[in-house]
């Protein structure tokens, strides 16, 4: 028996890339899916491009807001769709042609499953396999473990609130948070399906928040609204400054001596501290 699939992609500035994310969903051996792009207030061209998909592909549908960012976006086509599943792609990354059928394949085979995930690759400005921490219920509350398309019930999503519209960075990571907490039968797929885009501009939402250094914001917010569950495993806010003071140390300590050691073999020459 099959289930339709939601596919619910956020696009913003996405003109370079939003067809070739759009032919990967398409391209799927697994056909029960519907297709929702969300216009996230683009100012280039994405309108003009998903237009030109929708001619040939018309019952592809296309929602528009103003700039939310993508939290919004995702809960906007979330809230017209109609799928058993939904999936959420970023408009500028890719699935391999099975991902849809893998994941289906998990679970039909497994009636209990909550959520399904593939081996993510990166392509584009880096390659090699994007590596997430494997899932257990106390490594998600200090790191995120799964890509934003892993395939999870439509009803779940429902019953957990959706995604936090406050938040912009790190939306997926606290949303999987909650999400976890009441449905824990959680698969990996062991095969790479997810290409992640790592722009050679530097222009991914990961590198702007990086150098806008916008993600302590968001780790605050996030142990904030969970600190209940964070105070459960004694990670009081003293204890995680002190943890960010060590971490802080040590990687200054280890790039300074990586640096070292490089300029000398380099140059002969010792690097002035």
């Amino acid at each position: 028996m099959s289930h339709l699939v939601s596919i619910i992609i956020p696009c913003y500035n996405n003109a370079d890339t939003i067809q070739e994310t759009l032919d990967s969903v398409y391209n799927q051996t697994y056909k029960e899916f519907e297709v929702i792009v969300v216009n996230d207030g683009s100012q280039d061209q994405s309108v003009e491009k998903i237009k030109e998909y929708q001619a040939r592909y018309p019952s592809l549908v296309l929602l528009n807001q103003e700039n939310n960012g993508p939290s919004a976006a995702r809960n906007y086509g979330f809230s017209i769709a109609k799928g058993y599943f939904v999936v959420f792609l970023d408009g500028d990354d890719k699935l391999h042609e099975e991902y849809l059928s893998s994941c289906i394949a998990v679970f039909q085979a497994e009636a209990k499953m909550d959520l399904v995930y593939p081996e993510s690759e990166l392509f584009d400005n880096e390659c090699g396999i994007y590596t997430l921490s494997p899932y257990d219920p106390i490594t998600i509350l200090t790191e995120n473990c799964f890509p934003i398309v892993a395939m999870i019930r439509a009803s779940s999503f429902k019953d957990i609130g959706l995604f936090d519209e406050k938040l912009r960075i790190a939306e997926d990571w606290e949303m999987w948070i909650r999400y976890t907490r009441r449905y824990q039968h959680v698969k990996k797929i062991p095969r790479e399906l997810f290409f992640y885009r790592k722009r050679k501009n530097k222009s991914s939402i990961s590198d702007l928040n990086k150098e806008n250094n916008i993600i302590d914001d968001a780790h605050l917010y996030i142990y904030t609204k969970h600190y209940t569950l964070y105070k459960e495993q004694g990670w009081h806010i003293l204890d995680l400054i002190k943890t960010r003071r060590a971490y802080l140390k040590f990687r200054d300590k280890y790039y300074n001596e990586w640096f070292r050691k490089f300029f000398y073999k380099l140059t002969g020459k010792k690097a002035k501290n």
